[in-house]
Parts: C-alpha cells; structure tokens; sequence
C-alpha cells in the first residue's frame, strides 16, 4: 500500500487487563502530524459474548476527522476501523486473518 515497512506505530499508555487498552497512535501517512487516542474497551458477557467498543480520540489531530469518517467515500464510513474490527472478528472466531484464503 506504498506505507513502508511500519504503517503505524504507537505508545502504550495504558493496560487494565482485560478490560482496556489505551494507546497513542500514529500512522506513517501522518508521520508529521501529532499522534491520536485509540481506547479499546472489552466487556466479557456471561454467555461468553464479548463487545469490543474503539473509540478513536482525534483531539491532537481534528484535521484527521474527515479522513476517520470514511473521506470521500461514504461507504467507509470510521475510516479503516470497520475492515480492522472485522478482521479481529474473524481472527478470533476462525483462528485465521480475514486475508488468508480458505485452504
């Protein structure tokens, strides 16, 4: 995707397993540019069931807002978030990334 090596890289800034995880994040296409706060947040249900919330805090960046809710194509709406929750989804159901082809 012409980003390199390192598409992103980050700081933790803190752990309350295995409940949350807050980071500080930048992309490598924003290199320049002030990192921003990504907050996942795990709540387990008794059934086993598990809701992942991430909440991505553009405050350091809010000229990045337009580019987080999808740009200029509607359908993409949360910028990548949606693609990388779906992969986490898969991941964890069927062991495999989304991008593995069925053997």
């Amino acid at each position: 995707m012409g980003m390199g090596e390192v598409a992103v890289s980050g700081t933790v800034v803190e752990v309350d397993e295995p409940a949350k995880l807050v980071l500080d994040w930048l992309p490598s296409w924003h290199a320049t540019s002030p990192a921003t706060r990504l907050t996942w947040e795990l709540t387990e249900y008794p059934s086993g069931l598990t809701k992942v919330v991430l909440t991505h805090d553009l405050s350091a960046a809010p000229e990045y807002a337009g580019e987080v809710a999808g740009g200029n194509d509607p359908g993409q709406g949360g910028g990548g978030w949606p693609w990388c929750l779906s992969g986490l989804k898969t991941l964890m159901e069927t062991g495999k990334p989304m991008d593995t082809p069925a053997a």
